[in-house]
C-alpha cells in the first residue's frame, strides 16, 4: 500500500498556492505604486510600453484609475485568500481555548476541570461520563455578526451514539475579558506565526493605498508632520 502523503501545514499550503501568490504580488505592486505617488507626490509623465510612448497629462486619473484596480484586486485576492482565513482564525481561536481562563484541567485528578468553558457548558452534556467512559467532547470559539462570541461544543455520548453539537453565548459579563485575550492571541499571532502577515498584509497595503488617494491632504499633513518631528 502506498505511503499516506504528508498532511501539509496552513504555512506549507499558502506558500504552494500558486493563485495566491500570483494576485497577492499583483495587488502589492499595485498599491506600492500608488503609495509612492501619494506619499512623495510623483508625477508619471511617461510610461514605455513594447510599441508605445505614452505621455499622461491628466494625473488624477493615474490615481483613479490604480485606487479602482486595486479595489478590483483585493475582490480577486479576497476570493483565492478566503479558504485560509477560517484556518487561521481557528489556529488562533485555539491557542487562546487552551488558556487557563477557558479550560484548565488537572491530569492527576479527572473531577479538577474548571474554566469559562466547563461554566458555559449546556446542561445536557454528560461531562462526568465523558470523561471516565472515554467518549468525546469538541469545543470551539465562534464569532458572530455584530460582535456576538460563542462556544460551540460537539460531543457523543456513547460509543454507537452519533455526534451532538450545540451553540452557547460566553455570557455578557465575560464578555470584556474574553475580547481581551482575543486581541491578546490575535496580535501576538502576528509576530509568532507568518502566514497570518502572508495573507493579510496585502489587505494592509490595498487598505493604505487607497486610503492615501482619498485623503492625501491628511497623508501629506502627517507625512510634514513626522518629517519636522
Amino acid at each position: 500500500m502506498a505511503e499516506q502523503e504528508k498532511k501539509l501545514s496552513l504555512t506549507e499550503e499558502i506558500d504552494l498556492d500558486e493563485g495566491l501568490k500570483s494576485k497577492r504580488k499583483l495587488l502589492t505592486i499595485t498599491s506600492l505604486i500608488l503609495l509612492a505617488l501619494s506619499f512623495s507626490g510623483a508625477k508619471v509623465e511617461e510610461a514605455n510600453t513594447f510599441i508605445l510612448k505614452l505621455t499622461f497629462t491628466n494625473q488624477d486619473g493615474i490615481g483613479i484609475f490604480l485606487a479602482l484596480a486595486i479595489f478590483f484586486l483585493l475582490i480577486r485576492y479576497f476570493n483565492y485568500a478566503q479558504p485560509y482565513h477560517q484556518k487561521i482564525f481557528r489556529g488562533w481561536s485555539d491557542r487562546m481555548l487552551r488558556n487557563q481562563y477557558f479550560y484548565s484541567g488537572n491530569p492527576y485528578d479527572p473531577d479538577d476541570v474548571k474554566g469559562l468553558i466547563i461554566e458555559r457548558m449546556p446542561s445536557e452534556i454528560g461531562f462526568t461520563a465523558i470523561q471516565y467512559e472515554g467518549q468525546s467532547l469538541r469545543f470551539t470559539y465562534k464569532c458572530s455578526p455584530v460582535f456576538c462570541r460563542k462556544f460551540t461544543y460537539t460531543w457523543s455520548e456513547t460509543a454507537n451514539s452519533g455526534y451532538h453539537s450545540d451553540t452557547v453565548h460566553i455570557g455578557w459579563k465575560n464578555y470584556p475579558k474574553v475580547i481581551w485575550f482575543e486581541l491578546k492571541y490575535q496580535f501576538s499571532s502576528y509576530f509568532t506565526h507568518r502566514e497570518i502577515l502572508d495573507v493579510f498584509s496585502a489587505y494592509f497595503l490595498g487598505t493604505a493605498a487607497i486610503a492615501s488617494y482619498f485623503f492625501n491632504d491628511s497623508f501629506q499633513a502627517l507625512i510634514k508632520l513626522l518629517a519636522v518631528s
